[in-house]
């Protein structure tokens, strides 16, 4: 049976709660800083607009699967802002 490794107890003090423990891991301190993750999900939520209604348009994709792709980038922008407290 495996274990979870104990939570380190500097997450519990960090200013963003666990959502910022758990970033901590995916990205090593300093390494991507929380505003260049959110300017790349913004990028990328831009460019899904201007792409996707060019695909609708062609008859390459769906127009509800477009609107549900474009959510879940607007989402996440939005969960990386409210995580850094932004």
């Amino acid at each position: 049976m495996s274990r979870r490794p104990a939570r380190r107890a500097s997450a519990a003090l960090s200013p963003v709660g666990v959502e910022g423990a758990i970033m901590a891991q995916i990205t090593p301190e300093g390494a991507l800083p929380i505003t260049a993750l959110i300017a790349e999900a913004q990028r990328e939520l831009d460019m899904r607009r201007q792409v996707y209604w060019t695909r609708v348009r062609a008859g390459k994709m769906r127009q509800d699967d477009a609107d549900r792709r474009i959510a879940l980038m607007a989402a996440i922008v939005k969960r990386l802002t409210v995580t850094a407290a932004l």
